[in-house]
């Protein structure tokens, strides 16, 4: 999911977004939020709370409200395309496969096409879905700006673009054509991460680790978290980008913020891995440094927290959102719930090393 899922400046635009992509997908690496949909799933995350904390003022205010279980119109024409921007990243398989389960439900098929983290096949996917006469189409843009094209020619057949994760900030417009936008509300799991983080270590100064590729959202997830934390009154040093989103990124990065900042408290990262790394690399170096991450989903996660080694971590709701844009392209489809709200973000939620094995994790 994104920046639109990412916008990147002229001239290294695809070169960069395909590498950013993945990136992105790692990042998103969240999964859960609002109990899941399956009966196991919902029984696990049940004691969890994605309650919105009524305080809360930030860029997604407003936007939680989400679509409930529409009416079955039999004989309805419902055949969904599904654009995932890369199907090998657990969470957002998890995604996908649970708005097949929800369309599949209301009695629809679905064609699903994974882009693979290529901003130009996706854009080559969406002709084929116009092509193939789909009834609506949800898509998770690689880069929003190369699917523009596409959904003019949908709106075009009268074939509904359902958006997800675009735009990561709530005051911009959303991507053009779009009837809606599914999210998980980037801003408000900063601002839930931060007030947690403040509570538990009031005053204490904060670094974070980003990524050198400019990717959309993870720019704006890192902007509020020191944002958030600032306004919480935590003390911000500085951040530190690694090369690559990989471990042998992750390892230099989190050791230049414990050598450039030696009175670092906590760390904020953008993912499960970056998360992982930088709390292993904090443990053996023997600093005591707190470690969390507003955007995570990944049973590694829950391994590290329950090892005392992640303070904590804000689960995303990636299947719900695949819940959410399958009801999102029904109702438009037989005009229900209408008008659409131009955003709907399902709530995640926070957990600790005391309920990690409560949560709902994607292996």
């Amino acid at each position: 999911m994104f920046v639109t899922r990412r916008a990147y400046r002229s001239g290294l635009e695809l070169a960069v977004a395909v590498m950013a992509a993945s990136a992105l997908t790692a990042c998103s690496s969240s999964s859960g939020g609002a109990p899941a949909a399956s009966g196991s799933s919902a029984a696990k995350a049940s004691t969890l709370s994605t309650a919105i904390d009524p305080n809360y003022d930030g860029t997604d205010k407003g936007n939680f409200k989400t679509l409930t279980e529409p009416t079955v119109k039999p004989g309805t024409a419902f055949k969904v395309g599904f654009l995932n921007t890369n199907g090998g990243q657990p969470f957002l398989l998890a995604m996908q496969k649970a708005a097949e389960a929800e369309v599949n439900k209301l009695g629809g098929s679905v064609i699903a096409l994974d882009a693979a983290s290529d901003p130009q096949k996706q854009a080559s996917q969406l002709s084929q879905l116009i092509g193939q006469h789909v009834n609506v189409i949800i898509g998770d843009p690689v880069v929003a700006t190369a699917l523009a094209p596409g959904i003019a020619e949908a709106r075009k057949a009268g074939i509904p673009f359902v958006a997800i994760g675009t735009p990561a900030d709530e005051t911009k417009s959303p991507i053009p054509g779009a009837v809606t936008s599914i999210s998980q509300g980037f801003d408000y799991s900063d601002y839930a991460t931060m007030k947690a983080l403040a509570a538990e270590h009031p005053g204490a100064t904060f670094a974070t680790m980003g990524l050198s590729i400019p990717v959309d959202q993870l720019i704006f997830i890192l902007s509020r978290v020191k944002y958030w934390g600032e306004h919480f009154g935590l003390k911000f040093l500085g951040e530190v980008d690694t090369t690559g989103d990989t471990e042998t990124g992750f390892a230099p990065a989190a050791s230049t913020i414990l050598t450039r900042y030696p009175s670092v408290q906590l760390i904020v990262t953008y993912n499960d891995p970056s998360a992982v790394a930088t709390a292993t690399t904090a443990a053996t170096s023997g600093k005591k440094v707190a470690v969390a991450c507003p955007n995570a989903a990944l049973s590694i996660s829950r391994e590290v927290l329950l090892a005392g080694r992640l303070d904590l971590v804000h689960r995303t709701p990636w299947e719900q959102e695949g819940v959410q844009s399958a009801i999102a392209a029904y109702d438009v489809v037989t005009r229900q719930s209408l008008p659409m709200p131009t955003f709907i973000n399902v709530p995640g939620y926070l957990v600790t090393p005391a309920t990690a094995s409560k949560a709902e994790w994607i292996q």
